[in-house]
């Protein structure tokens, strides 16, 4: 829901943004790489937080959430600054490697360096809302996802026609303050509200960073370098193409999040049968969920395809951007049928033991478009092509996937015994 929520809220940012002008929504797009590092931080402390609270709750001691919540802020902070600071370096050679119009290099740089101080805010709700939804007050959680949304949207759209693209950065640190002091207040109410907790280390915080932390941070770091290599080579054909990106990445993921949805749901059935010793059918549950998401973006796939122009005039608001959305679209909706159940079997790998490979298997990926586009294409058409085709390869990751776990089950069924299905149980997945 947190997920769906904030995807939402990047939708309407958008869309807002393209009916400034296409310069506005092209300096976002700009900056897209860097939040993508931004997010794999936030969505990784959060994750690891989010863990620790529905522990604690299972051990009965509430006091630990602020205290592991606390320890993951003080992190934060070394990483955020380090993060800066890294940035900050960087800055002066990111509009030449981005091909920034020498016209929006001072704006972009701009943008960039107070967009980032901004994001790096967002971490104070995020733990909030992970401790409220980990311990089980889920609907405390959503609450102040969609107040923190909401007020992000509600400011980008009032303060834009007065301050133009500096309105993006002033609306995250709002919202950000905003969802903090929300966050604390409902945190106030529960039993988890233990202020002398926040000074006491527990060094679990870092175990859990590594072990869980990273590998979610890795991929999303993937995501974020082909966006800056994306952004490189669309560069040379205008302004246009790269904010385009921007507005088809959006939707993209909007529509993808069904995806990851099933993969979670296959990976939570395939785990569960895993604890009972039910290996035979892991497979069935692997193939059963593969076969849900095939039918679910084969309408999919057919249904943005048939309103790609239509989705791009909502989102893309400059004419240029838009038309260049809705070609990028038309070349690549109709891959949604594939990249939906590859999207799931990597979802799965990743919770049943094979992020490191669902990772290489990103890279892979990821490598390959860039290469292709960059080297066999010289038009922005014959990049979105060179995208579509490259989707159609990822058809082999569900086969590799379903490898995996049949991997799984054959092993360890070789090292337990299979256990009987219990008197009037279901032998159906």
């Amino acid at each position: 829901m947190a997920g769906s929520l904030n995807l939402a809220s990047q939708l309407g940012i958008v869309a807002i943004l393209g009916r400034m002008g296409g310069e506005a929504i092209y300096v976002r797009s700009l900056y897209q790489p860097v939040s993508l590092i931004v997010l794999a931080l936030s969505v990784g402390f959060a994750v690891c937080n989010q863990v620790a609270a529905a522990i604690a709750k299972g051990a009965g001691r509430p006091q630990d959430v602020m205290a592991n919540a606390a320890g993951l802020a003080r992190v934060w902070l070394g990483l955020g600054a380090a993060l800066y600071l890294a940035l900050t370096i960087a800055v002066p050679s990111l509009p030449g490697l981005l091909h920034v119009d020498a016209g929006l290099r001072d704006t972009f740089t701009s943008f960039l360096r107070w967009t980032s101080a901004a994001g790096l805010l967002i971490l104070g709700q995020e733990l909030c809302a992970s401790s409220l939804r980990g311990y089980g007050y889920v609907r405390r959680a959503t609450a102040l996802v969609v107040c923190t949304a909401s007020v992000r949207v509600a400011l980008v759209a009032a303060l834009g026609p007065g301050l133009g693209i500096a309105a993006v950065p002033v609306a995250e640190a709002i919202a950000a303050v905003t969802g903090l002091a929300m966050g604390l207040a409902l945190l106030r109410r529960t039993e988890l509200w233990h202020p002398r907790a926040v000074r006491i280390w527990r060094g679990q915080v870092l175990t859990d960073l590594r072990r869980i932390g990273v590998p979610i941070a890795l991929s999303f770091l993937v995501i974020s370098a082909y966006n800056v290599a994306v952004i490189a080579v669309l560069g040379a054909y205008g302004q246009n193409a790269v904010a385009a990106f921007t507005v088809v990445s959006a939707l993209q993921n909007a529509v993808l999040l069904p995806a990851m949805a099933l993969g979670t749901a296959t990976a939570i059935t395939i785990n569960q049968r895993r604890g009972a010793g039910e290996w035979r059918r892991i497979r069935t549950s692997m193939r059963g969920g593969i076969e849900v998401t095939v039918m679910v973006y084969v309408v999919i796939a057919v249904l943005v395809s048939s309103l790609h122009d239509v989705l791009a005039d909502l989102l893309g608001g400059d004419p240029g951007v838009a038309a260049e959305a809705g070609a990028y679209l038309g070349a690549v909706a109709l891959t949604y049928a594939v990249q939906g159940p590859v999207l799931a079997s990597l979802t799965v790998m990743e919770e049943t033991g094979g992020g490191f490979r669902a990772i290489i298997l990103n890279a892979i990926y990821f490598a390959l478009i860039v290469a292709v586009g960059a080297t066999t294409t010289s038009t922005a058409d014959g990049f979105y092509t060179a995208v579509a085709y490259c989707n159609l390869i990822g058809v082999s990751v569900p086969l590799l996937a379903t490898r995996h776990i049949r991997k799984i089950a054959t092993r360890e069924a070789a090292v337990a015994p299979v256990r009987p299905i219990a008197p009037g149980a279901s032998s159906e997945a």
